[in-house]
């Protein structure tokens, strides 16, 4: 029996004057671990990568493990949460993000012009800029289960060019 991909807890972080999008995230918890996808900006190309969070529910500590997308089925974790992994990450980029490339991208890419933003190879979709809170330079949304944890950890290992704010 296939397990359903639980609801992603989410962050996302966009400069509107700047890059565009600075990353996305999208993780699910499952025992002590953390495994998700992430994706933004390193040095003007677009990287992502789906991830794992070792033991970061224990008081051991983290061991992170990154994957490139490509890799998924890699043995790096067990087959269904691959599929889970899959499953969300698509769900998540259908509805958050779109790439420049995708079918339809023009028509996005124009309301970003339209509305004088920064965009980039890989974007919000222009309707979720509205769920953003845009009390910083960095626009931002958290899901309201996100733990500010995982992304602090994220940080101090993945190669995307976004620092957490101070806030």
């Amino acid at each position: 029996m296939a397990l359903l991909a639980p609801q992603p807890r989410i962050f996302v972080a966009y400069a509107p004057r700047g890059v565009g999008l600075r990353c996305a995230v999208a993780y699910f918890a499952s025992g002590n671990d953390v495994l998700g996808w992430f994706t933004g900006p390193r040095d003007g190309t677009t990287e992502s990568a789906y991830f794992l969070l070792q033991d970061f529910h224990t008081p051991a500590e983290t061991r992170y493990i990154a994957v490139n997308e490509n890799d998924l089925y890699s043995n790096w974790a067990d087959e269904a949460h691959c599929h889970q992994l899959a499953r969300m990450q698509e769900s998540f980029r259908r509805e958050w993000l779109f790439y420049r490339s995708d079918p339809g991208a023009s028509a996005q890419l124009a309301a970003y012009a339209d509305a004088e933003l920064a965009a980039g190879e890989v974007n919000l979709r222009f309707d979720r800029l509205a769920k953003l809170s845009k009390l910083q330079p960095n626009w931002t949304c958290y899901s309201h289960d996100f733990e500010r944890g995982v992304l602090k950890c994220l940080v101090r290992h993945w190669p995307l060019d976004y620092e957490v704010d101070e806030e």
